[in-house]
């Protein structure tokens, strides 16, 4: 058998900066293999801007972006978007928003023109309005329907407050939705997007230059949006960031959202840790790994490949300028919903106590994510979404480059403390979503307080 070869090495691209005169920053990335350009501006607006008698407002509002502008309707965006074989995306997140698109290099000038408008001078026209209006009130109505969509929805009120910033449901509500005027979007949108604190992202077949003179064509005599931004970089004052959230004081509680007839139940667990520029990030992230963040994590070599209850549990963590939380489980069969919850309990106990991070699996976690990070960069629609990353967080330009170091410095002492420091014995919030009459008898028998909520999370008794 011949030998293995040598391990290949990977640098990530090193983007260009550049900012412009109103406060508004160009990275780019050159990559002149294939004749293809991907782009994309962030905006440090999303739905934590919502007001909070009207959840989803900045959903809808940037929803709209696509369906006119002062000189083009939403057919013409369409129409002339497909002839360069392109597509727009508008997308709002809690703390941010990207639109963005990919072209051809002999087109994307043309995809940027468009999107350029789009941003700079959406109409809202109110005949679409209503009718993007009736499709979200359509789609808000059969939540109610599906278990995995009432289980995020309503683990984060429960987790965060539903009142909260980041605890209201970004998508809205129905009474909040069929209430939001035309005027109001246009008014939120006027004052809570702009130049400051947004970055625009290119990676492609570009010249750096030409990509400059076109941000400065498009968006250099953009005025700053009324709403100051929170800074959110790792000098910032961790009080003047995102609110920061109270304990939940529900730990040690089972939460029933009730879907009468479901054949399965859906299983969802949520804590709260740090902000994204704790000092622990790094030792948090390996440490989500080896519990919940990958095939061969705990979670789901007990659930799946052991007990057999589950096709996939799972665990992400939800990172924010904020305080940031871990979310975690997955679907199973209805006859051992008591069953998995026993199971995910005694995950999250045993990894503090008398089971801690072994070598063995810490090892794998960090060979999995130093294996897995060339693959972040194979498109250039991945590399943009790199950068909008570094954008959100404000991270250096050359923290891709060190990322490798960061993985391979944390230790297996780390992922063990981060355990006992940040992570509890028993999650914040429990939820499961199913048969409330099939499943409630099983789940009292494990002994703790039981809530009964809706699908938005609000308690029923």
């Amino acid at each position: 058998m011949p030998g293995a070869a040598a391990e290949p090495s990977f640098t990530p691209p090193l983007p260009t900066r550049t900012t412009l005169p109103n406060g508004l920053t160009v990275l780019i990335v050159e990559r002149p293999e294939l004749p293809m350009v991907a782009f994309g501006l962030l905006m440090r607006a999303g739905a934590t801007g919502d007001p909070a008698e009207q959840p989803g407002l900045t959903n809808l509002a940037v929803t709209m972006l696509a369906e006119g502008t002062a000189t083009r309707t939403s057919q013409q965006i369409s129409d002339e978007m497909e002839r360069m074989g392109s597509d727009l995306h508008t997308q709002a997140g809690r703390e941010t928003t990207v639109v963005s698109a990919e072209a051809l290099e002999s087109q994307w000038r043309g995809a940027l023109k468009i999107a350029a408008d789009v941003v700079r001078n959406p109409s809202f026209p109110s005949d679409d309005v209503e009718r993007i209006r009736r499709q979200r009130l359509t789609d808000l109505s059969r939540i109610a329907d599906d278990p995995a969509a009432i289980a995020p929805r309503a683990t984060r009120a429960l987790l965060y407050g539903q009142a909260s910033s980041y605890g209201h449901p970004a998508s809205g509500t129905e009474a909040s939705v069929g209430s939001i005027e035309r005027a109001e979007l246009a008014a939120h949108y006027a004052s809570h997007f702009g130049p400051t604190g947004a970055t625009f992202v290119v990676a492609g077949q570009v010249n750096a230059d030409e990509v400059v003179a076109l941000a400065e064509r498009h968006f250099g005599d953009w005025q700053p949006q009324a709403v100051p931004q929170v800074p959110v970089g790792p000098d910032a004052d961790s009080d003047s960031g995102a609110e920061q959230i109270p304990e939940p004081g529900t730990s040690g509680t089972i939460f029933i959202a009730d879907k009468p007839g479901a054949a399965q139940s859906v299983i969802r667990s949520g804590q709260t840790l740090v902000r994204r520029h704790h000092p622990d990030y790094m030792p948090l992230v390996l440490f989500n790994q080896v519990f919940g963040g990958e095939f061969s994590a705990r979670l789901n070599m007990n659930l799946r490949q052991d007990k057999g209850y589950s096709y996939g549990y799972m665990s992400s963590i939800d990172w924010i300028t904020g305080t940031s939380a871990l979310f975690a489980g997955g679907s199973v069969q209805t006859d051992v919903t008591k069953e998995a919850a026993i199971e995910t309990l005694k995950e999250y106990s045993e990894i503090r106590s008398v089971r801690p991070v072994e070598d063995s699996e810490f090892n794998d976690a960090v060979a999995g994510l130093l294996r897995g990070f060339p693959a972040r960069f194979e498109t250039h629609g991945q590399i943009i979404g790199q950068l909008a990353r570094l954008a959100s967080f404000d991270l250096p330009d050359d923290y891709l480059q060190g990322y490798p170091d960061l993985v391979r410095g944390v230790t297996l002492a780390d992922a063990r403390r981060v355990a006992q420091e940040h992570f509890r014995e028993t999650p914040d919030v429990l939820l499961v979503v199913g048969d409330r009459e099939t499943i409630e008898p099983g789940l009292r028998e494990l002994g703790l307080p039981i809530v009964i909520v809706n699908a938005d999370g609000q308690a029923l008794s």
